[in-house]
């Protein structure tokens, strides 16, 4: 069970009941000199002599390094593919998806690029690297990337991934301590103006507890969904069924690469393939080839 879940399993059990008595939550960066992306320094610890070894047998970190070598080499092609195999091996890790961001951005592949970026924050939204990247990156697609939502939408997307759900839990025990804390005053306490101030206290705490819990299960809930894609070819046509369009009035909208969708319902068929229904800016549904979308 991870961290996230079992300090939020702690909460919901204990938390609300005790509530109850006192009232009823590198340096890939934009540079001054012109729109590129700078890579990180990637020289250090890759050993100068490289041992012919037998790829399978390297360590994801050795294969990481073999990657970030031949990065700084100009050869993007097998920096992508060693960084793949480093994923096989060590499984998924923030800094290796934004590295292999940054292979497939240097190959003139900026939907998977986006991908990899997307992926890269998914796992650690403190990673400012990726974040300038993606903001980089989708500044340079055909379709700029359509609001989904209100203000307050955007605050809480923002608010969701500010930090790693880990990060958050941790926010809601401290909070929970501090409550629990206002508590024993107000109990213990025999001056009024104490039990005052530790009642109403607490009180504004719990409520902050209450919405850190409710962030934590969201920001824990983003990293395990994978209800957003990319689009990957540099133009797809949507229709209005899932199925090719037959005709232009069965044509819903093109979108061409590097745009992010929702998926909201799939359907497979024998020699059709399978279809998603995505979701664009605030309300356009279509349907799309999944062939065509890469998952975030």
């Amino acid at each position: 069970m991870k961290l996230t879940d079992i300090i939020l399993f702690f909460i919901g059990t204990f938390g609300l009941g005790t509530a109850g008595a006192v009232a009823q939550t590198q340096a890939d960066t934009l540079t001054g000199g012109g729109p590129q992306v700078i890579t990180e320094d990637m020289s250090q610890n890759v050993p100068d002599a490289m041992p012919a070894v037998s790829v399978e047998a390297l360590s994801g970190e050795i294969l990481a390094q073999r990657g970030d070598s031949a990065y700084s080499a100009d050869n993007f092609t097998e920096a992508e593919s060693l960084y793949l195999q480093a994923l096989k091996k060590d499984g998924s890790s923030s800094q290796l998806f934004y590295n292999l961001g940054n292979a497939y951005y240097r190959q003139g592949n900026l939907g998977k690029a986006i991908v990899n970026y997307e992926r890269a924050l998914k796992l650690d939204p403190t990673n400012t690297d990726a974040r300038a990247n993606l903001e980089f990156v989708n500044s340079r697609i055909a379709d700029k990337q359509i609001d989904s939502g209100s203000y307050l939408d955007s605050v809480w997307e923002g608010t969701v991934g500010f930090f790693h759900p880990d990060t958050w839990a941790w926010i809601t025990l401290i909070l929970f301590a501090v409550f629990l804390g206002a508590l024993a005053v107000y109990i213990f306490s025999s001056a009024i103006a104490v039990k005052k101030a530790s009642f109403f206290g607490g009180f504004i705490i719990f409520l902050v507890t209450v919405g850190a819990v409710i962030v934590a299960f969201a920001a824990a809930n983003r990293v395990n969904s994978d209800n957003y894609a990319i689009i990957l070819p540099p133009a797809s046509q949507l229709s209005t069924s899932p199925r090719e369009a037959r005709s232009q009035s069965e044509q819903a909208f093109l979108l061409h690469e590097g745009t992010k969708v929702e998926i909201i319902d799939s359907v497979s068929s024998g020699a059709g393939g399978t279809w998603y229904e995505v979701l664009v800016g605030r309300g356009e549904r279509a349907w799309v080839k999944a062939s065509e979308v890469e998952r975030i």
